[in-house]
């Protein structure tokens, strides 16, 4: 289904999109470090790498191959020097396989673009939506033994500590289905296929209370200005996708 009003926002007012939509993002970031943080050098350089994020997912989101992919690498290579000089190891490894899966997808884009040089996104047959539910599965079932096994040599990705969401569900599974549905959507993103939005509007929910849990109020922040982004990226892909079907794109 078309929506004129979406059409013109990834259209012809695109580009006033883009910048509105970073404006706010700087603005928002910028009040969640003022207020939620002590200003250390640490948290100095996060809110720099969150501003490069900003330029990452929307240009992502709008199928722009050097500036998604190549700051993606960026952004991601600051977040694991974040992780790391902050002692929390394990959660090194999602920026370091979402930095790799960038650079292959910089090269991989590339080769799938339409006449304007953006990448034409693909639709998924019901094999490719098998195997990502089994994925998930798959990933959701191993995750708490290959988190204990990392936690063994001292790189656990999620401490389980028995806390609990609205006095109910696990905060240790919150994280782990954030986990395994971020590296889902990843993967999905650099192969091309339309419904990682989807995938990465579920995950920015769950994000979201995975922040507000744990006070991390700026990072709360940001998953809300990348789910706005999130919706306009689903019906910019889809719409690409459509519009693929009926003139054949170049390679």
């Amino acid at each position: 289904m078309r929506i004129e009003f979406l059409d013109n926002l990834t259209g012809k007012w695109a580009m006033q999109w883009i910048v509105a939509w970073f404006i706010f993002g700087v603005a928002a970031l910028s009040a969640g470090f003022w207020l939620t943080t002590e200003h250390t050098g640490l948290d100095m350089f996060y809110l720099g790498v969150s501003f490069v994020g900003l330029i990452c997912v929307v240009s992502l989101s709008f199928r722009k191959n050097v500036m998604g992919n190549g700051l993606g690498m960026a952004a991601t290579a600051g977040e694991v020097v974040v992780q790391a000089t902050s002692g929390a190891v394990g959660l090194m490894l999602a920026p370091l396989f979402n930095f790799f899966t960038h650079v292959y997808g910089i090269f991989y884009w590339s080769k799938h673009t339409d006449a304007d040089g953006d990448m034409v996104p693909k639709s998924a047959s019901k094999w490719v939506w098998l195997i990502t539910a089994a994925f998930i599965v798959i990933g959701l079932a191993l995750f708490p033994t290959v988190n204990r096994l990392l936690a063994s040599y001292g790189y656990a990705v999620v401490e389980n500590d028995n806390s609990l969401f609205l006095g109910v569900i696990s905060f240790f599974w919150i994280n782990v289905l954030a986990f395994v549905l971020s590296i889902t959507a990843q993967a999905a993103m650099i192969l091309r296929y339309s419904f990682n939005w989807w995938l990465w509007i579920i995950v920015n929910f769950v994000w979201l209370v995975v922040n507000l849990m744990s006070g991390n109020y700026i990072f709360a922040i940001q998953t809300m200005v990348y789910q706005v982004n999130a919706f306009v990226g689903l019906y910019e892909w889809q719409r690409s996708e459509q519009d693929a079907a009926k003139t054949p794109a170049s390679s």
